[in-house]
């Protein structure tokens, strides 16, 4: 995988993401492998907005948190609570054009996340 700065423009676009989730199984269980996440994000853009969409099957809206900052849209998944503690995927990906974070709309329905913001 390339780093961030490494990536094309089009990589940028249409971002494959693997990070690592550490449950409290392999807390328990040292000795295996930690499970590996992945989160498909396609972004575009109009003349207006700036859209992000990824399938997230069998993640309850109120474990989804999404925030932005003028150049990212940051997804946040809750896979697991522990008590008061939450075990979360956190992924940025960044925006074809800068947007404003306060503008976001969020949508999520069957198992699929849709998030438009305004450009600048």
């Amino acid at each position: 995988m390339h780093h961030k700065s490494e990536r094309t423009e089009e990589e940028r676009h249409n971002v494959m993401v693997e990070d690592v989730a550490v449950t409290s199984f392999f807390k328990r269980h040292v000795k295996h492998m930690p499970a590996t996440i992945k989160l498909h994000a396609e972004l575009s853009e109009d003349k207006d907005y700036v859209f992000l969409e990824s399938k997230v099957p069998g993640h309850r809206e109120e474990d989804i948190h999404i925030s932005a900052t003028p150049n990212t849209i940051e997804v946040d998944l809750v896979l697991e609570k522990i008590a008061e503690e939450e075990i979360k995927f956190h992924n940025s990906y960044f925006t074809p054009a800068p947007i404003d974070p306060k503008t976001l709309e969020i949508h999520h329905k069957d198992g699929v996340l849709k998030v438009k913001a305004k450009k600048r």
